[in-house]
C-alpha cells in the first residue's frame, strides 16, 4: 500500500497541497499584501525544496503558431500572461503525512500593476518544488485599485465630466513590460460633452512619479469626423508628468490646466 502511495503521489494523488490566504482581497498600487501559506502534507512523506510565488496579470496579445503542413508562421489573438513579481522561501523541509505547516511572506504590489477595472485579472500564485513528483500548487486572484496619486489623477478628468468608459490590457512593443493598460474616459457633462469623444490614457509608472500619456479623439461632424478619423486629424496627443509626493489638489489642477488647452 505504501508503494503504491507513492506513485500516486508522484502524479498528484494523495499528495502534498498548498494554500494561500489574506486578511482582504483587495490592495492599491504600491501597497504590501501580507499572505500566510498552509502546507498539507499527503498520504507519504515528501521533500519540499522550495515555495515559490509569482503576482501574475493577463493581457490580450498575439501569439505565434506554426502549423506542420504550412510554411511561415500564423499569429492568432488570445489571452497571455505575465509574471509581474517573482519570489521564494529558501526552506527546505520533509512533509509527513497528514502535517500541516504554515509560513508567511509578503509581496509589494508594483506601482505599475494593472488596475483590475475592466476584463483583465492578477492573482497571486504559490508552488510547492517536490522533488521527483507532481509539484502542487494554487492560486488567488486579488482586486487592483488606483495608488493615491493614479486616484488623483482620475478624480481630476471626473471634475471635468469624464468618466471611465472602458478598461483594457494590450500587448505593446517597445516596452519595459510586453503590455500598457489604456483607460478610456467619456464625456458624460460639463465643457467636453459633444467637443471630445474619449480621451485614452496610457499611464506608466517609474522611480520618478507618473507619466501620462493621452490621446484625445475630437467629436465631428458628417464627412468632416469620417476624414478626420482616417487621417487623425481629429487626435490630440499630449503628455504630463507627474513627480511623487505630489499633493492630490495640484495633480487635480495639473489635469483641469491640461484639459483647458485642448478644449477649444
Amino acid at each position: 500500500m505504501g508503494w503504491f502511495n507513492k506513485v500516486l503521489a508522484k502524479v498528484g494523488v494523495g499528495s502534498a497541497e498548498v494554500a494561500l490566504s489574506m486578511s482582504k482581497e483587495s490592495f492599491m498600487q504600491g501597497e504590501t499584501a501580507a499572505m500566510k501559506v498552509t502546507v498539507s502534507g499527503g498520504k507519504t512523506p515528501q521533500s519540499i525544496d522550495t515555495i515559490s510565488f509569482e503576482l501574475r496579470c493577463d493581457y490580450m496579445g498575439w501569439e505565434q503558431l506554426r502549423a506542420n503542413d504550412e510554411q511561415g508562421r500564423k499569429r492568432q489573438r488570445r489571452r497571455l500572461s505575465h509574471t509581474l513579481v517573482k519570489w521564494q522561501l529558501p526552506d527546505t523541509f520533509t512533509l509527513q503525512p497528514g502535517e500541516v505547516r504554515q509560513f508567511e511572506t509578503q509581496c509589494e504590489i508594483p506601482l505599475g500593476t494593472p488596475l483590475t477595472m475592466g476584463d483583465g485579472k492578477v492573482w497571486l500564485s504559490a508552488n510547492l518544488d517536490i522533488p521527483m513528483a507532481k509539484d502542487a500548487s494554487c492560486k488567488t486572484l486579488i482586486s487592483i485599485s488606483p495608488s493615491t496619486d493614479l486616484n488623483a489623477v482620475l478624480e481630476g478628468f471626473e471634475e471635468a465630466g469624464l468618466r471611465i468608459d472602458k478598461v483594457g490590457n494590450q500587448d505593446v512593443e517597445r516596452s519595459s513590460l510586453p503590455f500598457e493598460q489604456r483607460i478610456e474616459l467619456a464625456p458624460i457633462s460639463g465643457r467636453f460633452l459633444g467637443v471630445l469623444q474619449r480621451i485614452e490614457l496610457v499611464v506608466c509608472s517609474d522611480e520618478e512619479g507618473l507619466q501620462l500619456g493621452l490621446t484625445m479623439l475630437r467629436q465631428g461632424e458628417g464627412m468632416g469626423d469620417a476624414l478626420g478619423r482616417l487621417v487623425g486629424a481629429n487626435k490630440v496627443k499630449r503628455s504630463l508628468a507627474i513627480a511623487h509626493n505630489t499633493s492630490s489638489e495640484r495633480i487635480r489642477r495639473d489635469i483641469g490646466e491640461l484639459l483647458d488647452k485642448v478644449e477649444k
